[in-house]
């Protein structure tokens, strides 16, 4: 049992079990949240907390020598809500032919006493996990709408930046998405980074462009050919 504040405000978590989940940067965890004040979190709710592996905390010291885990869940929190706006963009854009309006978790940060440790954490989605691409710019082969608005959404963001940023790494259940990777051009060239440690910048951006077909939803959107 732990908990967790914001602005003033707690929380109690309970741990499910030490199963864990996530990829090459993260580890994630399953907890369920069994009381709250002022319903800053969902009695009953399960959640998803995730933290940086100690490899990756270690690279950065270098760079944030105090408070490294803290820097990292801020700017992977900047990173999400960054492509939670330009969602928000893409739905008020597109147009009705297209069916699917995809958006991302609310993420938060946390600090749980229990471990001494800053965590991000968002709500638990069920259901068919789906990657549609990676932090590389690879994608899948689209058969289906929902695929080809995921992936169109990729190139619209692109196009909306005028080249600066790109959303990549989507994945998710249906059109709720998580952990996505705003691609900045020229941030590898700097550890002064805006997004998060997956950000591999214009080598990215370049695979993205190469990689990319556009399909039936980039042709409704009047996007460009990327090649």
């Amino acid at each position: 049992m732990s908990s967790w504040a914001q602005q003033g405000l707690c929380a109690k978590i309970e741990f499910l079990g030490k199963e864990e989940m996530g990829g090459g940067l993260r580890r994630a965890l399953k907890v369920l949240c069994t009381w709250s004040e002022y319903d800053v979190l969902k009695p009953g709710q399960q959640y998803i907390i995730k933290s940086f592996l100690p490899e990756v905390v270690n690279t950065w010291q270098s760079v944030y020598r105090e408070d490294t885990v803290l820097h990292l869940c801020l700017r992977e929190i900047q990173q999400q809500r960054a492509a939670q706006k330009l969602t928000f963009a893409f739905n008020q854009i597109k147009p009705k032919t297209i069916l699917y309006s995809p958006r991302f978790l609310e993420v938060f940060l946390l600090y749980c006493h229990s471990a001494n440790q800053w965590f991000a954490i968002e709500e638990c989605i069920t259901g068919e996990f789906r990657k549609f691409n990676n932090n590389n710019g690879d994608e899948i082969v689209p058969t289906t709408l929902l695929e080809e608005t995921m992936l169109a959404f990729s190139h619209w963001s692109y196009e909306y930046t005028r080249g600066e940023l790109v959303v990549l790494d989507l994945q998710g259940v249906g059109e709720i998405l998580t952990d996505p990777s705003v691609i900045k051009r020229g941030e590898n060239e700097s550890y002064d980074m805006i997004f998060g440690p997956a950000n591999l910048g214009d080598d990215a951006i370049r695979n993205f462009r190469a990689k990319h077909h556009c399909n039936s939803c980039c042709r409704k959107l009047k996007l460009p050919d990327l090649k």
